[in-house]
């Protein structure tokens, strides 16, 4: 299992050399159109952590490369320096640090890229519009309960309560078999696959 590296925007935007608000704007588009990428929350519900391998491998995969290549630090940027340490102590540590998170992160975009291609990620547009078809359907079949009133009216004409009763959990029976049905009739007709558009999403 790959462990998720988690930052908060004001760490990514000083790790790529941007504004933080450049990088909120980013992150918030980012998290709002593809609900795989893990996010901590602060009480107000704003973004306090996200993970940077998801965030790093949608960038990479919608916006321009060029940007993405630009907001990259360099090689020389410094680092913070442990307190009592050499100079060539600290530089070690700085040194695996980075190559530990580097390494993470790779393997994070490695696996997204390899769930994509296995069709195991959807994209949050296409989750919204089929539950949004489910729904519809599922509200047009209960729609059609009125068309029930002979079947209760007769049981409760000669049983009362009990025989409505009786004839109520017989309709509701009806009812959820004929969305389940229709439900499977979507599912067997919908793409194996989701298709995710190539679009550029600017920082």
């Amino acid at each position: 299992m790959v462990e998720t590296v988690m930052m908060t925007l004001s760490e990514i935007a000083a790790r790529d050399g941007i504004s933080r608000q450049a990088i909120s704007k980013t992150v918030r588009e980012l998290v709002e159109k593809h609900d795989d990428i893990p996010v901590e929350r602060d009480g107000r519900g704003r973004i306090a952590r996200v993970s940077v391998g998801h965030i790093d491998h949608y960038r990479d995969k919608f916006q321009n490369p060029a940007k993405v290549l630009a907001s990259r630090p360099s090689p020389s940027a410094d680092n913070p320096k442990r307190d009592g340490a050499s100079p060539s102590e600290q530089e070690g540590d700085s040194f695996e640090e980075a190559r530990r998170l580097n390494e993470w992160l790779r393997y994070s975009r490695l696996k997204l890229q390899h769930d994509e291609a296995c069709g195991r990620l959807i994209s949050a547009d296409t989750v919204a519009v089929a539950l949004d078809s489910l729904g519809r359907e599922a509200q047009a079949i209960i729609a059609r309960l009125p068309n029930h009133a002979d079947d209760l009216s007769g049981p409760f004409a000669k049983e009362g309560v009990h025989g409505l009763r009786t004839a109520l959990r017989e309709v509701a029976h009806q009812i959820n078999l004929s969305i389940a049905k229709r439900f499977e009739e979507i599912a067997a007709s919908a793409p194996e696959r989701d298709v995710i558009e190539d679009e550029e999403i600017r920082a």
